[in-house]
């Protein structure tokens, strides 16, 4: 079951690799997600928390949406945007609550 979730994130985390543009009109990350799934739940011993729902729910309808559009988009400029946001507010956080 660890192995089916590994292989997920990283299969997600594929568009966002490379800085390059990334064809979502030819992938097949919905796929091989799909093939996962079942064995997720089968071995799962709780349902995840409803936060990790809303995310896949709406990482699902983003590459949907951009393989039907057949999207071509470089995704890791985005990503690394996302992560420099992440780690600053964290910096602050950290510092604020250490004084």
């Amino acid at each position: 079951m660890q192995q089916a979730h590994v292989d997920a994130v990283m299969t997600l985390g594929e568009a966002f690799a490379l800085d390059e543009m990334f064809d979502f009109g030819r992938q097949s990350t919905a796929a091989r997600i799909h093939h996962l799934v079942p064995v997720m739940i089968k071995h799962r011993l709780t349902p995840p928390p409803e936060e990790t729902y809303s995310l896949h729910r709406k990482m699902a309808g983003s590459f949907l949406l951009c393989a039907k559009l057949r999207c071509r988009i470089n995704c890791k400029p985005m990503f690394d945007d996302v992560w420099e946001r992440y780690h600053q507010t964290n910096k602050t956080t950290s510092s604020t609550t250490a004084l």
